[in-house]
């Protein structure tokens, strides 16, 4: 067995009602006599019921709570640094992000920029500066169930002038709680709901066959795919029922857990790249890349491509390794057809004038080395030609 190391700094609080029992942890968090927080989420949460509780809770429990919840999807370079004004004016010494994974980003690079000056743009990837000050302290509350950003060290950001989108990654920036709660997950619409469950699948399968997976990774993984294979379509079509909602707000924590540890490959890299491009979802564009980069990668994981097959539910009794993993191909596409993943790249905006912009953004995706076969640019070309 190789040598391997894993982590998993994140204390997870999971359960039905936890989102309203923040207080406590805040408490944990706060310097002594501070009670001044700063709640950051998106225009959709802040107007959900459960979200006026959550800051209730907040409230009776002594807590001086500001709401920030200008929010983009995709955060882009100018609005992060326009919401780190925000977290310096507020005078708040703990953030708290209740959304998806565009809010827990934005609150990540918040924290940052709140203890370290200048533009998020300087910290991105293949920037001038890195993160030397501890951020502010950060709780995050998934309302989604798909970017584990809750429990990951990256913070995604847009940058719009250079068309590209590129991550903050520091250790520091990994929540300090992630509180999950599945009632705040109601309220996610089916699309939403299908995307980002593809997201966390994306995350379980390239962790899994990633070269730098680990059987502590690998248990993550299996689990995760398992349960979104066993509860994805049930929590798109019936959003109300919690034991789906439970069981995929789990899988996004075992997927995030998987990638943070092994890492991801080139689904991600073609994805975040044409998401620069083209401004995509990020989980529909991987719903989308995710099984045509999978028949790419087969041969340089068939067993573990076969038992994704059988994880998804496929039945490969008597199949050959071979014809197993090709299974697994086609459960995902078969997945995203039942839950209303649009088909094509030009479903999402994307056209072929955009190629070279992409290939090239791809071609310089940090983890692109650890995919399980070696990507060339012509691989990349061929991807997008099958999925436009």
């Amino acid at each position: 067995m190789k040598d391997f190391s894993f982590q998993m700094p994140a204390r997870i609080v999971f359960g039905e009602g936890k989102a309203l029992a923040l207080g406590a942890l805040c408490r944990r968090l706060l310097p002594e006599g501070e009670a001044r927080v700063l709640l950051v989420t998106g225009p959709r949460v802040s107007k959900e019921p459960y979200f006026a509780e959550i800051v209730g809770a907040l409230e009776r429990d002594g807590l001086h709570v500001t709401v920030f919840s200008d929010t983009r999807p995709e955060p882009t370079v100018s609005s992060v640094d326009k919401a780190a004004q925000m977290v310096r004016q507020s005078g708040a010494k703990l953030l708290i992000a209740v959304g998806g994974g565009s809010p827990i980003d934005c609150a990540k690079a918040m924290a940052a920029l709140a203890t370290n000056d200048g533009s998020i743009r300087d910290y991105l990837f293949g920037g001038c500066k890195t993160v030397k000050n501890a951020p502010l302290p950060l709780i995050a509350v998934p309302s989604t169930a798909g970017s584990g950003s809750e429990v990951t060290a990256a913070s995604v950001v847009d940058d719009t002038e250079r068309g590209v989108k590129l991550s903050l990654t520091h250790e520091s920036l990994i929540p300090r709680f992630a509180v999950v709660d599945p009632l705040l997950q109601r309220g996610m619409p089916p699309a939403v709901t299908a995307a980002t469950g593809m997201d966390a699948l994306t995350h379980a399968v390239e962790a899994y066959v990633s070269v730098n997976a680990s059987p502590m990774s690998d248990a993550y993984a299996e689990k995760c795919i398992e349960l979104i294979g066993t509860h994805l379509r049930t929590a798109v079509g019936n959003g109300a029922d919690c034991a789906s909602r439970g069981g995929m707000a789990v899988a996004a924590v075992l997927g995030a857990a998987a990638f943070l540890n092994a890492g991801l490959g080139a689904v991600h890299g073609v994805s975040q790249s044409i998401g620069g491009a083209a401004h995509t979802s990020h989980g529909a564009t991987n719903a989308v890349m995710l099984p045509v980069v999978m028949a790419r990668n087969l041969p340089g994981s068939l067993a573990k491509f076969a038992r994704i097959a059988a994880l998804l539910g496929e039945r490969t009794e008597g199949l050959s390794e071979r014809d197993a993993a090709e299974k697994a191909v086609q459960a995902v596409k078969t997945l995203s057809a039942d839950i209303g993943i649009p088909k094509r790249l030009s479903d999402l905006g994307v056209r072929r004038d955009m190629f070279d912009e992409i290939v090239r953004g791809t071609m310089g995706y940090r983890l692109l080395a650890v995919n399980p076969v070696r990507i060339t640019e012509q691989d990349v070309y061929d991807f997008l030609e099958k999925a436009i």
